[in-house]
């Protein structure tokens, strides 16, 4: 007997997508992340997409981030979004599935615990629990955005605001009529049942305290709160008047009004008692079958092909953050990315130091420019305000120049130089919405960590420089771009490093008036030959050119001055 087929799934008209565009969120979560999303959302807004689903892998990531991720995907011109966690959404996770229209839970998933914490620039797990001021001033924002979220999509309020903070406990009940699901709070429970409410032993939640199991539940007397329209009905649960304060002045952030009943005694009998969801000792996390309990889960999808027929699908298309976005994240963000432009940065500042000690060698030139592109071009890919550091590394390189072959001795232009240089080093590690290092939102530990950063990578890069001078005629190619010293054996240590350096001492070999002949470009700084050796020389009469018969016009300690050199009816030689 042929076997019958099965009868057709019914799926909602809100729901059905004929092409489906798959955004894929993979690990931490950080403005890369955020960047990428955006892009991909709208080319698959472009690409004719008529439903969006973010699949979610992630432990969590920064606020900024996650709030960016929320507004695209409330911003779309694609309603029909469907959040995927798998396997896990937790943190910042948890908090872009509740903005999309409905969550789907792949096998064993797991979604909550998005209680704000410090920053953790490491990224490397790192967690810093919050003072009480700055928890209140962390969670109106979160507060808003969960609760927000759940009007939108049908969640339950109070069940949100257990993802993000403590002490939230509540009771599952059922409307008969509707099968539509509510949790309440102990006071709102009496007020429906006329009765306080029992715990379970067992509720949804597991409980960190299970001696409070066994304890009366208190409920207290506290009159409703006349609703705005915009304003939550009934107090938070889990909230201290400090917080709930914290988040009635973010109010105004709120889009809709809550659609969660006035919970009365003549209704009890169209309400039951469902489960005992958490005695509030602990965050909200749920597993696969609680989060279709409690009615965050639509249905479990295995698989893209599930998840296709889900949906009702002819078309699914997957969307991934790109090679190009990876490399970028992991140049920027993280331990891997302070230790990028640590290295960078004394790669930088030696190959200058090399440029500076051995005019037109151009390959330490090059490098030192190499170097710098990887510390100012990924940050401004992810949107880094970094305008301000690369003219500030710009402007002190110069000065630094100026103060080596222009103004000798260390001066005011020296340290100027070295002041912008490092200020603009520091804003290399800007991220993406600040202005400058440090300030804004989780400000003092990415400070803390970059100005490490660049003090390490300067004292590394002063070491290089020094083991440099000391031992430059080791190295087979600058040995011979540097003039060897000419000394006495019983010169002091200062004599035979600036010897090392390429800079004449006072029994150099040249001396006023000697002539030689440029073999670079002088402009103004290059190398001149005299008496077959290499000088590093400076031009004190504009720009020469290579080949040019050159007199010294100045010897001092740390430079050589030339100008061209002119035969005896004026003109030059």
């Amino acid at each position: 007997e042929p076997a019958v087929p099965d009868a057709p799934r019914s799926i909602p008209a809100a729901r059905q997508a004929n092409n489906v565009a798959i955004i894929t969120i993979e690990g931490p979560i950080d403005q890369v992340t955020a960047r990428s999303v955006m892009r991909r959302i709208r080319e698959a807004e472009a690409g004719g997409a008529d439903a969006l689903v973010i699949e979610l892998n992630t432990p969590g990531g920064e606020w900024g981030a996650t709030k960016s991720i929320c507004d695209e995907i409330r911003g779309s011109t694609i309603k029909n979004t469907i959040a995927w966690v798998n396997k896990d959404a937790f943190s910042a996770g948890s908090i872009i599935a509740i903005a999309c229209r409905e969550v789907v839970v792949a096998p064993g998933a797991t979604m909550g615990d998005a209680a704000p914490i410090s920053g953790d620039p490491l990224g490397i797990g790192f967690m810093q629990g919050l003072k009480p001021t700055e928890r209140s001033k962390a969670l109106a924002p979160i507060i808003v955005e969960v609760v927000d979220s759940a009007r939108a999509n049908g969640y339950d309020e109070h069940l949100v605001t257990g993802l993000v903070t403590l002490d939230v406990e509540l009771w599952l009940v059922e409307h008969r009529p509707t099968g539509k699901r509510y949790t309440v709070t102990a006071r709102e429970y009496q007020q429906l049942f006329g009765r306080a409410p029992q715990r379970s032993v067992s509720p949804i939640v597991p409980s960190l305290k299970p001696s409070r199991l066994q304890e009366p539940v208190e409920v207290e007397a506290v009159a409703a709160a006349p609703s705005d329209g915009k304003a939550l009905q009934t107090p938070l649960p889990g909230l201290t008047p400090d917080d709930l304060a914290g988040v009635n002045d973010d109010l105004s952030g709120l889009q809709l009004a809550s659609a969660r009943p006035d919970f009365s005694h003549a209704d009890s009998d169209d309400f039951a008692e469902v489960a005992y969801v958490s005695d509030g000792s602990t965050l909200f996390t749920f597993k696969e079958e609680a989060l279709k309990t409690l009615g965050f889960a639509a249905a479990t999808v295995g698989t893209d092909e599930e998840l296709k027929s889900f949906v009702g699908a002819t078309n699914v298309r997957r969307l991934d953050q790109t090679w190009s976005e990876s490399m970028v994240a992991f140049m920027t963000m993280g331990l891997s990315g302070l230790l990028i432009r640590g290295v960078l940065i004394v790669v930088f500042l030696l190959a200058m130091f090399m440029e500076l000690s051995m005019p037109g060698a151009s390959i330490p030139g090059m490098v030192a420019l190499v170097a710098l592109a990887g510390l100012i071009v990924p940050p401004m890919l992810i949107g880094a305000s970094t305008w301000w550091a690369l003219a500030a590394i710009g402007v002190g390189v110069v000065l630094i120049a100026m103060e080596v072959f222009v103004f000798p001795g260390f001066g005011i232009p020296g340290i100027m130089g070295l002041v912008l240089l490092l200020g603009g080093l520091l804003g290399t590690f800007a991220s993406p919405g600040q202005l400058f290092p440090g300030a804004g939102k989780g400000a003092g530990n990415e400070l803390a960590w970059s100005l490490s950063t660049v003090l390490l990578a300067v004292f590394a890069a002063g070491v290089g420089m020094y083991l440099f001078s000391r031992y430059t005629h080791s190295f087979p190619v600058a040995g011979r771009l540097v003039l060897g010293p000419t000394v006495r054996a019983d010169d002091d240590e200062q004599s035979g490093l600036l010897s090392a350096m390429g800079v004449p001492t006072s029994e150099g070999p040249v001396q006023v008036g000697d002539v030689g002949v440029a073999t670079t470009a002088l402009r103004p700084s290059g190398t001149a030959e005299f008496n077959d050796q290499l000088v590093d020389v400076v031009s004190e009469v504009g720009f020469v050119d290579a080949g040019t018969r050159v007199r010294v016009s100045s010897v001092s300690e740390y430079r050589v001055g030339v100008e061209p050199a002119r035969d005896s009816g004026g003109a030059n030689a």
